[in-house]
């Protein structure tokens, strides 16, 4: 039987997520201007945006530990393109995406009226522009996050933490804090999340849209004063962190 609900299942919410879409593409207009400043108007509408996403796609969200208040840089493991509203509904903050992103119709704009710092991967100086907008932001009081492996995973482990962006904390003089992302499922690892390899966006959205619930879990580790460390060490430090708490909940 539940064949046949999944069929039903997928429409319904493919049909509410493009009115959450266009719906956002009037809201954003008044109320976001690339600045999200906890507690601002445009936070609350990014977080509720985001929050929507998760509750159509059935998504649960659940938090372990203290989010940081002050401006911060969050570290991630990245696993799914499913981290971004999953994380986006719990801590306003700018997001670093690939540059390609801001070419996509609609989503592209709406990243960018969100707030999302662009990289353009391969250009020279394209390193350095963007851990210069990463620190404005966090100088400016603003929470910033950025995925250091560069890539997602299967969410069996962690990559190495490429430590070159870890550099805009220490000069922004603020706090760095691990986040672990897990998607907790009896195998493991949920299967319809990862998104590895060949997988296309749109088999991944359907994949994520038939399943009846499923739950991201965010733990929330203890920040670290980037002055005290470099930036070296701020990447093994987080990703040990993050590792460690990923071992310990399998």
């Amino acid at each position: 039987m539940q064949r046949y609900y999944k069929p039903v299942r997928i429409s319904w919410r493919f049909l509410l997520l493009l009115l959450h879409i266009i719906l956002s593409i009037f809201l954003a207009i008044p109320f976001l201007d690339k600045t999200i400043r906890p507690g601002s108007v445009a936070a609350r509408y990014v977080l509720w945006w985001h929050r929507r996403i998760c509750n159509i796609f059935g998504m649960k969200v659940k938090t372990d530990g203290r989010i940081n208040e002050q401006p911060t840089l969050f570290v991630v493991n990245h696993i799914s393109w499913f981290d971004i509203p999953a994380l986006g509904s719990i801590v306003p903050v700018h997001f670093l995406s690939k540059d390609e992103v801001n070419s996509w119709p609609i989503i592209g704009w709406l990243a960018a009226k969100a707030g999302t710092l662009f990289i353009k991967r391969g250009e020279k100086g394209a390193s350095t522009q963007s851990m210069q907008e990463i620190q404005s932001a966090l100088s400016n009081g603003r929470h910033v996050i950025v995925f250091p492996e560069g890539t997602t995973t299967d969410g069996s482990s962690v990559k190495r933490f490429h430590s070159r962006l870890f550099q805009a904390a220490i000069d922004a003089g603020v706090q760095v804090q691990a986040i672990a992302l897990r998607y907790p499922h009896p195998d493991g690892v949920h299967p319809k999340v990862p998104y590895v390899g060949e997988t296309q966006l749109i088999k991944s959205t359907l994949g994520l849209m038939s399943e009846a619930s499923m739950e991201a879990r965010l733990h929330f580790l203890p920040p670290i004063n980037a002055s005290d460390y470099t930036r070296d060490e701020l990447a093994q430090i987080t990703r040990e962190q993050i590792v460690t708490l990923i071992q310990s909940a399998s």
